[in-house]
């Protein structure tokens, strides 16, 4: 790296003032987490189309923070908005959380942040006006740049400018995220990390949220699986959440979520990405997450509802009603249309037998078996 590196973090602050026209980033809290995240990435010595897709990639975090602070700060009186007991779905990756998420996003009584407003947080401006937003535009294309890169992801994220998304994507822009280890090796960011308390993450984010649903009441639909390995700090600042669990067996889920994770790492990293690093990061990551949740569920007053993957798939529409019916939520006859108009527009593919296998990434099924034996034997799998 050079003199002029642009992965510095001041280079990286000023690139992006420069961006926006935004210097105010918050809480210099956040500071740990970036200088750490790209101490980290600088040590891989990446060839320079991948340093420039970084400091795009990062860069757009840092965008975002930008203007949420700022909206923040012009619309002070959002942060004294309650959020009241919002649905919030968590669940290994690959069990299905994507398609439960973009179904329920389908019911007017839910409002979630959309993809391009957590890329440019601002207070929801009416649909219609959306397209002559420049960020709006910019989020589009930027996106379909991403797609023809990674086609992949498409498939397994279902990305769009104006769908729904994860709180991820808010939860990103403080630095201290899941997000980063998935798309780099960043082995001394990722113990930090995970060794840390996340309530001032979930914080931020609920007031991210606030900004983006200053003038809209419904109730908030989320979506995070990495909510599962901070289900505590989650439950701490929105008490009364309404927690949807989904469920799969990690010896399937495992390396399907090994390669969703190898692919954006191709990306970003080229290859540097090591299957077999990802391998063991992803085994411990939701092997903890796992055991996390239920120490955090056995203790809690919360309602929790469980969706076995087998269960949806067999019968996606009816899950959804069962949903409804255990949080007393109403679906209304249009709505319940509109939902399956859309599962017959996205039918599920076909499976035709494991896509990858364990082995693809350093691991065995006997050693998923053992590692995720808890959780395996309280779910019936074993």
């Amino acid at each position: 790296m050079t003199l002029h590196d642009p992965l510095r973090p001041e280079a990286m602050l000023a690139a992006s003032a420069a961006r926006t026209g935004l210097s105010d980033f918050g809480d210099p809290a956040f500071r740990e987490g970036l200088d750490l995240l790209l101490a980290d990435i600088r040590a891989l010595d990446l060839a320079e189309p991948f340093v420039q897709a970084t400091a795009f990639r990062i860069g757009q975090f840092l965008d975002a923070r930008a203007m949420a602070v700022d909206g923040l700060r012009r619309h002070a009186d959002v942060l004294a908005m309650p959020i009241r007991q919002p649905l919030i779905i968590a669940g290994l990756v690959r069990s299905g959380t994507t398609a439960l998420h973009q179904l329920l996003s389908l019911d007017p009584q839910f409002q979630g942040p959309e993809h391009w407003l957590t890329v440019a947080p601002m207070p929801r401006p009416p649909r219609g006006q959306w397209p002559s937003i420049p960020q709006y535009r910019a989020v589009s294309e930027g996106i379909a740049a991403f797609i023809a890169s990674a086609p992949e992801m498409l498939d397994d994220h279902m990305m769009s400018a104006e769908g729904i998304e994860e709180s991820l994507f808010i939860l990103a822009t403080g630095f201290a995220s899941n997000m980063w280890p998935s798309m780099w090796p960043v082995p001394r960011y990722d113990g930090w990390y995970r060794d840390r308390d996340d309530r001032d993450s979930y914080r931020w984010l609920a007031d991210v949220l606030r900004l983006i649903g200053k003038d809209d009441d419904r109730r908030w639909l989320l979506k995070n699986p990495t909510d599962l390995f901070s289900l505590r700090e989650v439950l701490d600042v929105f008490p009364d959440a309404m927690i949807v669990q989904t469920h799969r067996d990690p010896v399937e889920a495992l390396p399907s979520i090994c390669n969703l994770i190898l692919a954006a790492q191709r990306v970003f990293a080229g290859e540097r990405a090591d299957p077999e690093a990802i391998g063991r990061r992803e085994a411990e990551m939701w092997a903890v997450a796992l055991d996390r949740a239920e120490q955090v569920r056995s203790q809690s007053d919360n309602r929790f509802f469980d969706i076995e993957f087998s269960d949806f798939t067999r019968d996606q529409l009816g899950t959804v009603k069962r949903l409804y019916q255990h949080f007393g939520l109403t679906l209304t006859a249009g709505t319940e249309a509109v939902m399956q108009a859309w599962l017959d527009a996205h039918p599920r593919r076909a499976a035709a037998g494991p896509r990858y296998r364990p082995e693809d990434f350093g691991l065995t099924a006997k050693g998923l078996r053992q590692r995720f034996a808890d959780y395996r034997a309280r779910r019936g799998y074993a």
